[in-house]
């Protein structure tokens, strides 16, 4: 058996991380406001982002990530999420309103099919506290004004009809 080759590790040190670098490399596109219900279902990635587990309108399981420097905004509502999954159980649902943007996944599953999942980055998010008023986390993305311009071409590019949509 070939033992495949070493992939070089290109991510900056965590010291040379700006906001605006972390923020261009996950929120690549407009922000989206999606409602999520998590579960108590917990974890980490790579990065160490909280990755907790939810469900999307229709109906579909996603992974909520907070990622970066957002992962201390994610402690108060972690700790809900596990008082509530202590309380309820694994099936518990915790209602959350999210702006993030969607990220597709491939990854294999234990017989090396491709299995696709979607992921929420989340930059903000929302829910009603314990007397029912809303509370808010996280904050907006950090725009260069390179990005602003290269996604104001890509607008113009789709308004003028020189880029087809899928659809």
């Amino acid at each position: 058996m070939q033992k495949e080759p070493d992939i070089p590790n290109r991510r900056r040190a965590r010291s040379q991380i700006t906001p605006a670098i972390e923020d261009a490399g996950l929120f690549k596109h407009a922000l989206q406001d999606v409602s999520v219900e998590l579960l108590p279902v917990f974890d980490r990635n790579s990065r160490g982002d909280l990755v907790v587990r939810g469900i999307a309108r229709p109906e579909k399981e996603v992974e909520v990530i907070f990622p970066g420097r957002r992962l201390p905004e994610a402690a108060d509502l972690y700790e809900r999420m596990k008082d509530l999954g202590q309380a309820r159980g694994p099936r518990a649902r915790f209602q959350l309103n999210i702006r993030g943007n969607w990220r597709l996944r491939f990854r294999p599953d234990w017989e090396g099919w491709e299995v696709k999942s979607y992921q929420l980055l989340a930059a903000q998010w929302a829910y009603l506290d314990d007397e029912g008023e809303p509370v808010s986390f996280g904050f907006p993305p950090v725009v260069s004004q390179q990005m602003l311009e290269q996604r104001a071409r890509a607008a113009q590019a789709v308004q003028s009809g020189m880029v087809r949509r899928a659809g």
